[in-house]
């Protein structure tokens, strides 16, 4: 899975996307990006990585943040429970307005009791933890948990000219609107250089490379927020956009 903490960025042995790394932190697609934080690492995996268990801070959480005043609450996608939200690195907050209240999230971070030095909490269940934000849309524009879980690597999109890969354990799917519209190709190749993760496949007609960089990323249409930026090479043709972190483990 890709593991982003700092340890952060794109955890592919723990990337979630990239290999096992760290807590994170070319500027987003729109929109003056927070703070950067620290760059990722990657060891990529030489067997069999076993699954986090749901309740370990290692997996990501998928679910719902509603800005309730002074304050935000978490709800799972499989969990009817509000938990007191803790904005460990402040992303989230900054992205919760008067005119975003309700966000559909992924993160990692982990369920605990409500802090003692938190009053305004104690009518809560629980509280969430937030260690690290990895991917935010409004819930008024996306389908938020009625959406699958997200079963790859890592996937990546920009727009203007639209674009997007998907990296699965087994190669690259690239796509756009013009033809050829996808291109699939095998053999795919991953390694970790100067704070970046890079994935390369191949075959006799294309070469694709993918570089993901932990540094926060909004994309320019819709508004989303991801916590890496991507740069794709085409048969020499480089794009750029964001990406986010799937349930696969690199291989």
């Amino acid at each position: 899975m890709f593991r982003c903490r700092i340890l952060v960025g794109l955890s592919i042995a723990g990337f979630v996307l990239l290999a096992g790394c760290g807590r994170p932190s070319e500027p987003p697609v729109s929109a003056t990006p927070p703070p950067a934080t620290p760059a990722p690492t990657s060891e990529l995996s030489s067997g069999p990585v076993e699954e986090a268990p749901a309740e370990s801070s290692l997996a990501i959480k998928r679910g719902i943040v509603t800005g309730e005043g002074d304050h935000a609450t978490f709800r799972g996608c499989d969990d009817p429970t509000d938990l007191w939200l803790i904005d460990g690195e402040g992303a989230l907050t900054q992205l919760l307005t008067e005119d975003t209240t309700s966000l559909y999230v992924e993160t990692y971070g982990e369920r605990g009791p409500v802090p003692d030095d938190v009053p305004a909490a104690k009518g809560q269940a629980g509280a969430f933890m937030l260690e690290q934000l990895l991917y935010a849309a409004s819930t008024a524009e996306s389908r938020g948990c009625e959406r699958p879980v997200p079963d790859n690597v890592v996937s990546a999109r920009g727009n203007e000219p639209f674009w997007a890969v998907e990296v699965t354990q087994t190669g690259m799917v690239w796509k756009q609107p013009d033809d050829p519209k996808e291109i699939t190709l095998g053999e795919l190749q991953a390694e970790d250089a100067e704070g970046t993760v890079g994935y390369r496949a191949s075959d006799a007609r294309h070469k694709l490379e993918l570089q993901i960089e932990a540094q926060a990323c909004r994309d320019s249409m819709s508004g989303e927020y991801f916590a890496f930026a991507a740069r794709a090479v085409l048969d020499g043709r480089e794009v750029k956009g964001c990406a986010r972190v799937g349930t696969q483990d690199a291989p």
